[in-house]
């Protein structure tokens, strides 16, 4: 029987390391601040960026927010170019989908990488598959963070993971295919799954640490992962019964060293390293 990883006390420990930077920042006369662009048309990106914005509160970070539901291309794109020029604006963070997915690229393009919190630029993009990243996306990073801890926990590290196969499902430009750059860069055996492939779990029965971010409710069942490995349960699903994750955990977890729970995983490290990020930018 394996367990339910416990991110509570590496919440705690991020919170700290967070209002400390920012109470020394501010002593310097340095206020930090992130401007989150979202459409309200999206109910999980407003429902996401309300619950960035009251942590922000929390942590003492200025936060703004601007709403371009109505707005044409061109028109973000100037607000983008607005706050690039704005030395008090030290981070903008984008929630997608902020239009249609495959005119996004044209916006990211607008940020200046260097307030770019989210990796979403192709410069940051391309210091991200040299190995030499500036930012590194919050989920992703989020998911690594919680990896380390776990295995710190059972007084292993991610050395001793080296050589092994690490299984990303799902491969969204700021989720699944990071990732897969991160696992090389731990020096893992990345295998990254998408909708084309038409039986997943070939794949996942060989990973010894399974990303799951696929977007799909209880995807991962417990006849499809290994014994003894361990899962990152990234996706947040609402059903009928509630908010569940791609895994199904009750089954898995008999399965498995750890696996992170859904919700009160995953999403909540992934909160705080967006403004983590922030304060790398300064």
């Amino acid at each position: 029987m394996g367990e339910i990883i416990n991110v509570r006390p590496l919440e705690e420990k991020l919170k700290k390391e967070i209002e400390s930077k920012v109470f020394r920042l501010k002593r310097r006369g340095i206020h930090p601040k992130v401007v989150f662009l979202f459409s309200k048309e999206n109910k999980g990106a407003d429902i996401f960026h309300r619950i960035l914005v009251k942590l922000g509160e929390e942590l003492g970070v200025f936060t703004e927010t601007i709403d371009v539901m109505n707005f044409s291309i061109s028109e973000i794109k100037k607000v983008v170019e607005e706050l690039d020029k704005d030395p008090k604006i030290h981070g903008i963070f984008p929630i997608r989908p902020l239009v249609n997915k495959d005119i996004e690229t044209e916006i990211f393009s607008a940020i200046d990488p260097e307030k770019d919190i989210e990796c979403l630029t192709p410069e940051n993009i391309g210091r991200l598959l040299s190995f030499s990243p500036k930012f590194i996306p919050s989920t992703p990073e989020a998911s690594f963070e919680i990896l380390k801890f776990f295995l710190n926990e059972k007084k292993r590290s991610i050395k001793d993971y080296y050589g092994k196969v690490a299984v990303i499902v799902g491969r969204s430009i700021t989720v699944g295919r990071p990732l897969y750059i991160l696992s090389l860069m731990n020096n893992f055996v990345p295998i990254n799954l998408h909708s084309k492939v038409s039986d997943i779990s070939r794949f996942t029965k060989m990973g010894d640490i399974v990303f799951s971010c696929a977007g799909v409710p209880h995807l991962v069942k417990k006849d499809m992962v290994k014994e003894g490995s361990i899962i990152i349960d990234i996706g947040i699903n609402v059903t009928e019964n509630g908010v569940v994750g791609d895994v199904d955990t009750k089954g898995v977890v008999e399965k498995v060293l750890g696996i992170t729970p859904v919700p009160g995983g995953v999403g909540d490290i992934t909160n705080l390293f967006v403004f983590k990020s922030l304060l790398s930018a300064l």
